[in-house]
């Protein structure tokens, strides 16, 4: 049987789902975020602790929600409309607590629903209105993350959304499983062929491609790949870690960084009409 289960530690709240031997845990208030994930008998996450329970950093670790956007845009602002806008990098969500909203559990599976809406401050960076709910269901050894992105604005609303996830994962020298052929490494701006294999020991800078499609797979132990399925609205696959922390990210986003101003890939999701993607992972025997 699964089940749902909340507890508090160090004046945070957190959700559990559990069930058939794995479990993951989400923090709401620290922007919804994964903090940990725990399936084939293996923790699949990294997850920098200090940074999690000091509200004045952001996570290093676990799975953060990126939206509107993910990365960074130059001098931190983009214009929309004839006006400018400032905004962090990642955009509004890792940093502001969302609201449970539903949770339930059975045999096969456990979930929770959580919800991140506008208000006056953040459309003091993004102006729409809008409202995205994520549901995050445990199944089977597998994160699931339903995503439903609404607009609630007159005004087409575009987005970028994406994940960030800290994969435990030690061996820098990453394998991955993909139809990409060339990749672009944001150390010297230049793209550069891709075999499947980067070496990220001595990159500072993070490395990205596209992927179209729904299934690819990273090395993440001598014995399991990490699997990640996705709506082919995630089109990109960020790489990205730092030298002697074990940890690779291995990111699906839905566009490259500075789409804001690039305008290229941009989602736009019209009123009455939201946007429903999902992504998820495993862990699968090689």
């Amino acid at each position: 049987m699964y089940e749902v289960t909340e507890y508090e530690r160090e004046g945070l709240s957190f959700i559990r789902l559990s069930g058939d031997g794995s479990y993951a845990e989400l923090c709401p208030e620290r922007g919804a975020i994964v903090t940990a994930f725990h399936a084939s008998g293996k923790d699949l996450l990294y997850l920098n602790e200090q940074t999690l329970f000091n509200r004045e950093k952001n996570v290093r670790g676990g799975i953060p929600v990126l939206f509107p956007m993910g990365g960074q845009l130059t001098d931190g602002r983009y214009e929309w409309d004839g006006k400018v806008y400032e905004m962090k990098n990642h955009g509004l969500a890792r940093t502001r607590p969302w609201l449970v909203i539903h949770h339930d559990a059975d045999a096969e599976h456990a979930e929770v629903t959580v919800s991140f809406s506008s208000d006056q401050e953040t459309k003091q960076s993004f102006p729409f209105d809008f409202d995205v709910k994520l549901t995050y269901k445990l199944e089977k050894g597998r994160l699931i993350i339903q995503q439903l992105y609404s607009n609630l604005s007159s005004e087409t609303m575009p987005i970028y959304p994406g994940f960030h996830p800290y994969f435990a994962i030690s061996n820098k020298e990453v394998h991955v499983t993909t139809d990409a052929t060339h990749y672009l490494d944001y150390n010297d701006n230049k793209i550069k062929p891709f075999d499947g294999a980067i070496d990220l020991t001595d990159l500072v800078e993070p490395v990205v491609f596209q992927d179209q499609s729904d299934k690819l797979a990273a090395d993440f132990d001598e014995s399991e790949m990490l699997v990640i399925e996705k709506d082919p609205a995630f089109r990109y696959i960020v790489l990205w870690t730092e030298k002697g922390k074990d940890y690779v990210c291995v990111e699906p986003w839905t566009a490259k960084k500075d789409e804001y101003n690039e305008k290229q890939d941009l989602l736009y999701v019209e009123k009455d009409h939201p946007l429903e993607l999902s992504v998820t992972f495993y862990l699968q025997k090689r």
